[in-house]
């Protein structure tokens, strides 16, 4: 009988543990700002990325209840002239920063459009552009 009971309870055990990792397991978050890719048109981004994001929080003075603070995801937008091509980027708000926080480049998502298209996301993306081209040096 003493042998039964281990035997009976691996096999609950064991029957509980096929159905937990789906509870343990987080699913897979895609950002927004990795679905942009090259070629995309600039509605087609803001499809993507400009939505309203929650940046903080105010209390009503009525209520007491905390209400969210929103804004647009999309910071800000300029035009760059680099060796005569015209470049606009618009950057994306990606981490809210914290509560009294400035936003900064580190919270931001640059995107380059080239002729109306993408041509390069992201900080390095944007830092390969605008980076001044060094002619490279030939050693015989």
């Amino acid at each position: 009988m003493k042998r039964i009971i281990p035997v009976v309870m691996l096999v609950f055990l064991g029957a509980g543990c096929v159905s937990m990792p789906n509870s343990i397991v987080p699913a897979t978050v895609v950002q927004p700002s990795e679905r942009v890719t090259l070629g995309m048109t600039r509605s087609m981004v803001s499809a993507i990325m400009d939505a309203r994001i929650v940046v903080g929080y105010e209390i009503d003075p009525d209520t007491g209840v905390a209400k969210p603070v929103e804004a647009q995801n999309l910071y800000g937008s300029e035009t760059m002239k680099i060796d005569g091509i015209t470049y606009q980027v618009d950057r994306y708000i990606v981490r809210p920063p914290l509560a009294g926080a400035r936003i900064g480049e580190a919270e931001l998502f640059p995107v380059i459009y080239k002729y109306g298209l993408v041509a390069a996301t992201g900080h390095a993306g944007l830092l390969a552009i605008t980076k001044p081209k060094v002619p490279v040096k030939v050693v015989k």
